[in-house]
């Protein structure tokens, strides 16, 4: 993948009081430039500085640009929440060292969180992506690929998600999506966790290219797709929340008798490579939004004293004095075999004292006794 840097700072042009008004941030972006094609390099590093400027004010944005002689032709925003765009400029673009940097202008209206809950960070637990047909993987070799996929996006999230993060990748293959919800429980039990996302490699086939009428200096690449399979469940029911197929093609440009590394940072600054990071990105877009505002929620994992451990901490966005709910979970089948779920709230709400990286001390408001409370019972915040 390109290395692409975006400017620590995003600077704030201007403020104003008037609510009909937006604000200006300024961000740059940066790619490296591969085989001298300027084009794609300098897209690559408009849309990071757009990004950038967008997270920082609070949006959530699907960005497609199309660019002419440096200048962004026709710009398409999908904002997803937490603000609106009005204007996109394109003020800079410098070359130096066969890296572009590129700087943009955004006319940015924040908006105010929608939901307490999103002042929470959502964790997830995934495992690596089976490959759904591995003899597709023989060309470069390339069996690890799930491992790989699977760390490329716990980094999409540190870098583009701002309600969720992949607390957890569990260092082995889950088949059929965990078709069972015991298991997709069980599973965000062992880590921790809020939600369970799971997929499956369902492409990597190649399309070789055909070399009839090509003159022997012309060369014509491999293109290979990639497909991905994903579903987000709900830890604590096992309930499914999202089910999504990305799908994505570019050139293979390897020999396709070669050993390819889908770790390597040669992977992933090909074309190739660069199109799974795309469709990665918008995924965790779609991930981060569909959890922002649901509940956050942690379970108990030990009661001494009044004092309730919980399982969330700063690394999600616990502080001191927040005050959350209690409540028990309770699953059962009817005799049609279906699985029902009942929540019993506690009349008492807790406040956070103490937070730790990844686990926070409650107690009971104002000194009530927390009567019926054990671990695994849970807490939230909505």
């Amino acid at each position: 993948m390109p290395k692409r840097q975006i400017i620590a700072s995003v600077i704030l042009i201007c403020i104003t009081a008037m609510p009909v008004h937006g604000i200006w941030f300024e961000a740059s972006g940066q790619a490296v430039i591969e085989n001298g094609n300027r084009q794609i390099a300098r897209q690559q590093a408009t849309e990071e500085a757009i990004k950038q400027a967008l997270l920082f004010a609070g949006a959530s944005v699907k960005s497609v640009q199309h660019m002419t002689n440096g200048l962004l032709k026709e710009d398409r925003f999908e904002i997803r929440a937490g603000g609106e765009v009005n204007k996109i400029e394109l003020i800079d673009e410098r070359y130096e060292n066969n890296v572009v940097t590129v700087a943009i202008r955004a006319d940015i209206f924040p908006q105010d969180k929608t939901c307490a809950a999103s002042d929470y960070n959502k964790s997830l637990v995934t495992s690596w992506f089976p490959i759904e047909h591995r003899q597709q993987a023989a060309i470069g070799h390339v069996y690890d690929m799930g491992k790989a996929v699977a760390d490329k996006l716990e980094n999409e999230f540190l870098e583009f998600a701002q309600h969720s993060r992949i607390k957890n990748i569990q260092p082995y293959y889950v088949d059929n999506l965990g078709d069972s919800v015991e298991e997709v429980m069980a599973l965000s039990r062992k880590a921790n966790s809020q939600y369970v996302l799971l997929g499956e490699i369902s492409d990597l086939s190649v399309d070789e290219p055909k070399s009839a009428g090509l003159a022997f200096w012309q060369k014509n690449s491999s293109t290979r797709h990639f497909g991905l399979e994903v579903i987000l469940y709900d830890g604590q029911t096992g309930a499914m929340l999202m089910q999504k197929n990305i799908a994505t093609s570019a050139p293979w440009d390897f020999d396709l008798h070669s050993k390819v590394m889908p770790q390597s940072q040669k992977m992933w600054r090909s074309k190739y490579g660069q199109s799974i990071s795309s469709v990665l990105q918008d995924l965790v877009q779609d991930i981060d939004e569909k959890v922002s505002c649901l509940p956050a929620y942690g379970r108990i994992i030990d009661v001494q004293n009044e004092r309730l451990q919980i399982n969330l901490g700063a690394h999600e966005g616990v502080e001191v004095g927040d005050q959350l709910t209690l409540y028990q979970l309770n699953q059962f089948y009817d005799s049609a075999g279906l699985l029902h779920t009942s929540y019993k709230l506690h009349p008492t709400k807790v406040m956070i004292k103490q937070v730790m990286p990844n686990s926070a001390v409650a107690e009971a408001l104002n000194g009530q006794y927390l009567a019926n409370i054990q671990p695994n019972d849970f807490v939230a915040r909505h």
